[in-house]
């Protein structure tokens, strides 16, 4: 019976069913989509995952493993597990044609073991293939980067440190590479016989070491790399599978679908507010055949079962034109995204994906409705024989029966962030800025309503009916205001960026930045920078060495667990798998504040202090758990040292200045092994050319970064980036549409007779418009007004406390924005009220109530 009840009263109000579809389903779009993108792309990294790593395991560290290291290393291994060992590192390429910074890949016979190298030539570079003509002859792969760049090309000599190489071929399609962003360096292929002769591998430098293994048949990885971890204690020694090489090299896409989500999210949070409204609206129309019903013998419960279902089946069919809707959107998104993958995305809605639209719909439709399906419970069936027009406002407030709704959005945020951490921020942030919304929405409307010395009737009643239907209005005004405040946050941000790494004559930021400086190498440097008039910004030294102990205790390797894993936990392993470069010097930099604690005392005296300061960067310190007092035990080059961290700082890493995460007391390390890094100023692009490849001709081992063309990869790869959250945030605003749409529909035909009576009463068409559409259109403009200066401070609040940048503010993108948002406003308005406007006055009189 009550599936009968729910059937019949679909079917009767068709139209209410057809809004709240439509609009529900315009929500789940962006979140449908990015799950079927994310699908797609982990799909692929699966399928590709052995290519990536190019074996069944790698043990990799940024060192050379010991003698005793390598042997219990391959004591551990199946028998007939077959090895190969390549080395990564950057180092500085010159032609005759310019230098530049690459990222040499030096390999064995054996890589690589899965997957392979697709290069111009149309050859196929794979373990077993015997056209490796880099192993039998002084010759080099490139990538095509390097073409554009400096306009190399097979046949073209060139020169890494000592070796004089010709390049073979051009790498076309590289499988073991999956996220395309701003890469420092283009990648170069050689034979890792030559490096002993190239003297580019010297004491200090920094490199990749990964030693790869083929597996027998029949061997399980997971049990293999535990059984290494078990011999293998230091924590700079990792040890990888294809799954964990794939989740490492989809990380970054990852960061970045985890913001898309929450915009998605956003997108959804707006279709539940217009659905709410609708049903809402579409409940108090229904409370009068309620109530018959219930003096006819059906239980309160009953009812509500009734419209559980009807909410549950919209909620069903929703998920077709979501459907429909994703795949349209979903070729847009694969194109921005896709760029920055190897292989070519094709996603589809997959079962998991429909799964998931199906439980948000249903159960998203249920709790939608829950606030006010609970009036029912309130409903008496006195009610009818009293000339009062029950409403739905009406009854016991339940504040409660909105908690599931906030749960909903609190877990989905989570899931999306991959942070519990981040998916609070977001459900606070937007819990505040809604409230905010609500606040200044509701101050509006009843302002409007004490607006005097109108002279047309048209724009005083409009006033006045945004006064007394203030739900509808704070509904519509939080819709706009929301999409108003997305679309202007990424300009905002974008806005900051660029400005914060501008070049100009006397920018701060370097243009040059060199690593792998060895000692004896800076009398040669100093003389080519004042051949060139050049003064370095700073110089720094670095120290490696790794923790042994933290007040006391061993500090242990983190291993990744497979599953679910938040962000903040894949960050923690990946700073404790790994080594750690410690500097020193007299006191804080340009780029630092001290934020807690007490400044070095001076230099390390030995007879006065037990042992060393230590100045730790803040975030840093709060990702491993570190605090003022701690006592960290470093292994510097087999040497103990021992220091307390005696203050905390902060850190502007887009300075781009020589800056470490942990700063030790001079005095210490000073004769520590150690190489250098330091950066050079801004310069004119011809003389930090002319620079580069001086250097780079008397020291082959220093790598050179320019840091302008790293900047400008950045920048470039974020507007790329950009275009996606734009879509998203488009999407949401587009769903503030649809809410206002449904609301302005919902109001002109509860209010027929009202208007039509306008038009008896002697005003026109015309009039009638104004009034509707100055109601709809001051709405707006005060929604999109207060949502674009929302952004502004979301924005600042972003830039200051995440990015730590300095906000530069831009007014013509939020001005603009506004602009649009209440035409399109007008617009939409104009569209879902012409029919009603246009309706003859004598036909509505004819009609029987």
């Amino acid at each position: 019976m009550l599936l009968r009840l729910a059937c019949r009263e679909l079917l009767r109000s068709w139209r209410f069913g057809l809004f709240f579809i439509f609009n529900l389903s315009l929500g789940l779009t962006g979140f449908v989509s990015l799950q079927a993108f994310n699908e797609a792309l982990e799909t692929e990294i699966q399928a590709n995952s052995k290519a990536i790593l190019s074996a069944d395991l790698a043990v990799t560290a940024r060192r050379e493993l010991t003698e005793d290291e390598t042997a219990k290393m391959r004591q551990a291994l199946p028998a007939g597990t077959k090895e190969g060992k390549i080395y990564e590192f950057f180092a500085m390429l010159s032609s005759s044609k310019g230098s530049r910074l690459v990222l040499v890949k030096a390999v064995d016979g054996t890589y690589p073991f899965y997957g392979e190298l697709e290069l111009e030539s149309g050859r196929q570079i794979t373990s077993t293939s015997d056209n490796k003509d880099i192993l039998k002859e002084q010759k080099a792969w490139i990538y095509p980067e390097l073409r554009s760049q400096l306009g190399l090309d097979a046949g073209d000599e060139i020169q890494l440190g000592q070796l004089k190489l010709q390049i073979s071929d051009l790498v076309k399609k590289d499988a073991t590479q999956t996220f395309r962003a701003a890469s420092l360096a283009p990648r170069v292929f050689i034979n890792r016989e030559l490096l002993p002769q190239s003297g580019l591998l010297q004491y200090g430098s920094t490199f990749s070491l990964a030693h790869l293994f083929l597996l027998p048949s029949g061997s399980v990885e997971a049990q293999v790399r535990e059984g290494l971890y078990n011999v293998l204690n230091d924590p700079q020694i990792n040890v990888e599978t294809p799954a964990t090489a794939g989740e490492d090299s989809g990380r970054q896409l990852g960061y970045l679908s985890d913001y898309l989500g929450l915009v998605s999210i956003v997108a959804l949070f707006m279709s539940a507010l217009g659905a709410a409204y609708i049903y809402r609206l579409f409940l108090s129309t229904r409370m009068k055949e309620i109530a018959i019903l219930r003096t006819l013998g059906l239980q309160s419960g009953q009812a509500v079962g009734v419209y559980i279902l009807q909410a549950s089946m919209l909620g069903l069919i929703a998920t077709v034109p979501t459907m429909l809707f994703s795949l349209l959107v979903l070729p847009l998104l694969s194109k921005l995204l896709g760029s920055f993958t190897p292989f070519d995305l094709h996603p589809t809605i997959t079962s998991e994906a429909f799964v998931i639209c199906l439980f948000m719909a249903v159960f998203g439709s249920f709790v939608v409705s829950i606030p006010f399906l609970m009036k029912i419970f309130d409903l008496r069936a006195a009610k009818l024989f009293s000339e009062e027009k029950f409403a739905v406002g009406e009854g016991q407030r339940r504040y409660w029966t909105f908690l599931p709704c906030l749960v909903l959005f609190y877990f989905l945020a989570v899931y999306q962030a991959h942070s519990w951490k981040i998916g609070s921020l977001f459900i606070g942030a937007m819990i505040l800025v809604v409230l905010a919304l609500l606040l200044i929405g509701y101050v509006t409307v009843k302002a409007a309503g004490l607006i005097k010395g109108l002279h047309s009737w048209f724009f005083k009643f409009s006033f006045l009916s945004l006064s007394r239907r203030a739900g509808a209005s704070l509904a519509v005004f939080v819709a706009l205001g929301m999409g108003a405040l997305l679309i202007n946050i990424l300009p905002q941000l974008k806005n900051s960026l660029q400005a914060e790494f501008q070049f100009e004559g006397k920018s701060k930021i370097p243009s040059l930045f060199m690593f792998d400086i060895q000692d004896e190498q800076w009398p040669g440097i100093d003389q080519v920078l004042k051949e060139k008039n050049v003064t370095p910004l700073a110089r720094s030294p670095l120290v490696r060495a790794r923790i042994l102990k933290v007040n006391g205790q061993d500090y242990e390797r983190k291993i990744e667990s497979q599953g679910f894993k938040t962000r903040e936990e894949e960050r923690e392993a990946r700073f404790r798998n790994r080594g750690m470069n410690l500097s020193y010097r007299e006191g804080l930099s340009s780029s630092e504040i001290m934020i807690k604690g007490r400044p070095f005392s001076g230099p390390f005296d030995p007879d006065k202090q037990k042992r060393a300061e230590l100045s730790v960067e803040t975030r840093f310190a709060d990702r491993m758990g570190f605090k003022l007092g701690d006592v960290l035990v470093f292994d510097v080059q087999g040497v103990e040292v021992e220091g307390e961290i005696i203050n905390l700082r902060k850190v502007k890493w887009t300075s781009f200045q020589p800056n470490f995460f942990i700063l030790v007391q001079e005095g210490v390390l000073n004769d520590a092994p150690k190489s250098w890094i330091s950066a050079i100023p801004f310069l004119p692009e011809q003389q930090r050319v002319d620079l580069q490849n001086a250097l780079a001709q008397q020291f082959s081992n220093v790598s050179i970064i320019d840091v302008v063309r790293t900047v400008d990869d950045v920048l470039k790869t974020a507007e790329k980036m950009s275009w996606s959250l734009e879509l998203m945030a488009g999407l949401a605003l587009l769903t503030g549409y649809i809410v206002l749409f449904s609301i302005v529909r919902s109001q002109i035909k509860l209010r027929r007779w009202e208007l039509n009576m306008l038009k008896i009463l002697g005003a026109s068409g015309g009039e009638v418009a104004s009034f509707i559409l100055t109601e709809f259109a001051f709405l707006a403009f005060i929604a999109s007004f207060f949502g674009a200066a929302l952004s502004v401070l979301v924005s600042f609040g972003l830039n200051t406390f995440i990015f730590e940048s300095e906000f530069r503010l831009s007014l013509v993108q939020p001005l603009l924005s506004v602009v649009i948002i209440t035409c399109l406003s007008l617009l939409i308005s104009f569209l879902a009220s012409v029919d009603i406007v246009r309706e003859s006055a004598l036909g509505i009189l004819r009609e029987e109530k």
